[in-house]
């Protein structure tokens, strides 16, 4: 079991008064009202007069909208925040979906400034949007907006998705957050919760891992009919939408949303595909050898490759490492990181009912971030929470950006959290004399990478094929389960006994659920921080400032831009390589210490 001096002490959970006190506040109430009277002043004033704004009327326009936005957002983040802290109360259940429903009815009455944005003329837009204009901070917003032109629908079909979208997609969601909260697994007596049978998997005893590995197995398994109708109905309901939308195919939208090239997703998957005999199998392998096995267990894939004890951080430790290594990189950070353990933005605890995972909520522009982690104390915990500090520290930054330009494309999302936790490694890692320590640590990084490369671009690939099988009708649980070991064979190796209990396991991945083919941005944030990273390394002048300016500019500029003052090219053939180059040196490293 995990260390009871860990798990026990006194862990931060968030403070929510910034938003709003309680769930009954009456403040809430009195903001639905305010979204509810401006949304309707927002479609009397503009409604059907898009194209014929000038330069003024225009900023008006994008100031109005800002300004409901934040009251917008104000009310769903509080409700996500409570009902992520526990997810199982029927208080906050009913909260986050009355909250949910009331918003998507009063956005519905604002749904024709985007198609009335894509109804101007060329030319107006181009004028609208010149270098000249009090408007060109904006083009990237309305240039990506514009690129979804042969994709939209009526406005009357466009308001009938969004208010379905409030009883279908977000009702799935949410029986399958409730059923992933609420499972409880006995593992030696004690009851634990999903996150706290999962962090067993990195026990340096078998036998937990073993036990933990089949129970959770055998839950699944229980809930696998619930799983497969979420799975299927929400899969299906993409198709229908997509094909009302002429997408070319699933991940298209998502694409999209991301305002990149198809090709270069393409290009990150090959690459990584390609790479997986001198990767994942290889380090498995290696992983094999030092267990003294012949073959691993799926249960030992992120366990310690030695019953040494391994190490334990505090939250204080772990708090101290992580802000040091950002004080390291550049004070700015660390101070900017500060406040979120200063004043409540973090909730770590892991009490049943909490959402598994980890997260950094953005929220609005004029208040600020909040992180959930679930923390155990172990090495990957501190991991993640400098990755979650990353995300943290970027929105923090590009809060002055306004609601409208803050948010980061999804490409370039996870570049702080990565490029957070490369500086938390070498910390640690500097800092550890001990060689068998320093294994450890060299093997949880290597396992970090696959998670976040491999592992998702594998993710990517069973989504693929999911939805790519449910064209031709419903899909059985047990052909769900088939194509989850096939991409876990093609990505792990042939060094693991494929127990059959572990076709399971994609019940509980919630990107799935909650964000269809997000998950590799994840390969593209690590692939793209690696060759930051080397840059930084290689002592380019002025980088720190560069740095702070791309994590500042948020989504006021497109990733080529954000990316150009470092001579780094996304479109280039071998881009990738030189992450995929990265681990298998790490890898290498390990073997030549063994």
């Amino acid at each position: 079991m995990s260390d009871p001096t860990i798990t026990s002490q006194n862990l931060p959970s968030w403070d929510l008064t910034d938003l709003y006190t309680k769930i009954n506040a009456p403040e809430i109430e009195d903001d639905l009202a305010k979204v509810d009277n401006l949304t309707t002043k927002f479609r009397k004033k503009y409604r059907g007069k898009i194209s014929t704004l000038k330069e003024k009327g225009f900023l008006k326009l994008l100031k109005d909208w800002e300004s409901l936005e934040r009251k917008y957002g104000r009310l769903l983040s509080y409700a996500q925040l409570l009902h992520s802290q526990k997810s199982t109360c029927q208080e906050r259940i009913k909260f986050l979906s009355d909250v949910q429903e009331k918003l998507t009815k009063f956005s519905s009455r604002t749904l024709f400034l985007f198609l009335e944005i894509n109804q101007m003329s060329e030319k107006h837009y181009k004028k609208i949007v010149s270098k000249k204009s009090g408007i060109h901070r904006y083009k990237v917003f309305f240039d990506k907006n514009r690129a979804m032109r042969p994709y939209q629908l009526s406005e009357s079909l466009e308001n009938l998705l969004n208010e379905l979208g409030s009883t279908t997609k977000n009702a799935w969601c949410k029986l399958f957050d409730e059923t992933i909260s609420g499972m409880s697994i006995e593992i030696a007596g004690k009851k634990c919760s999903l996150e706290e049978t999962l962090s067993l998997f990195q026990s340096p005893n078998s036998r937990i891992r073993a036990s933990a590995g089949i129970k959770l197995a055998k839950t699944f398994k229980e809930n696998l009919k619930i799983f497969g109708r979420i799975t299927n109905s929400l899969v299906k309901e993409k198709q229908i939408e997509d094909n009302w939308r002429n997408f070319k195919n699933p991940p298209h939208s998502r694409h999209m949303l991301n305002d990149i090239d198809p090709k270069i997703i393409e290009n990150l998957r090959d690459t990584i595909v390609n790479s997986y005999p001198e990767t994942s199998h290889k380090y498995y392998q290696l992983k094999a050898k030092l267990m003294g096995k012949k073959k691993l267990k799926l249960w030992d894939r992120n366990a310690p490759f030695n019953r040494r004890t391994q190490p334990k951080f505090s939250w204080e430790r772990a708090k101290h490492i992580v802000l040091e290594s950002y004080a390291d990189f550049d004070p700015r950070l660390a101070q900017i990181g500060k406040d979120f353990f200063e004043n409540g933005w973090i909730d770590a605890d892991t009490s049943v009912g909490k959402a598994p995972g980890a997260f950094s909520h953005p929220t609005v522009t004029d208040v600020h971030p909040y992180i959930l982690i679930n923390f155990f104390g172990n090495t990957r915990d501190v991991m993640t929470l400098s990755h979650e500090l990353g995300h943290g520290i970027h929105q923090v930054l590009s809060a002055k950006q306004g609601e409208t330009l803050s948010a980061t494309p999804l490409t370039l999302a996870e570049t702080a959290s990565v490029f957070g936790e490369m500086l938390t490694f070498e910390r640690i890692l500097k800092e550890e004399k001990d060689l068998t320590q320093r294994k450890h640590l060299l093997a949880s990084k290597i396992e970090d990478m696959i998670n976040t490369v491999v592992r998702q671009i594998s993710f990517y690939d069973f989504e693929c094929r999911i939805h790519d099988q449910r064209k031709n009708g419903e899909l059985t649980t047990e052909s769900i389960s088939k194509i989850w070991m096939d991409v876990s064979r093609e990505s792990l190796g042939e060094c693991f006994e494929y127990d059959p209990r572990y076709q399971y396991y994609w019940t509980y991945i919630p990107h799935f659920i909650h964000s269809p083919f997000y998950v590799y941005a994840y390969a593209f944030g690590d692939g793209m921080v690696n060759s930051l990273y080397g840059t930084y390394q290689s002592g380019m002048p002025g980088f720190k400032d560069k740095y702070f300016e791309m994590l500042s500019a948020g989504g006021s500029k497109t990733y080529e831009d954000l990316l150009s003052p470092f001579n780094l090219d996304v479109r280039k053939r071998n881009f990738w390589k030189k992450g995929v180059e990265v681990l298998k040196n790490l890898i290498d490293e390990l073997e030549n210490l063994s």
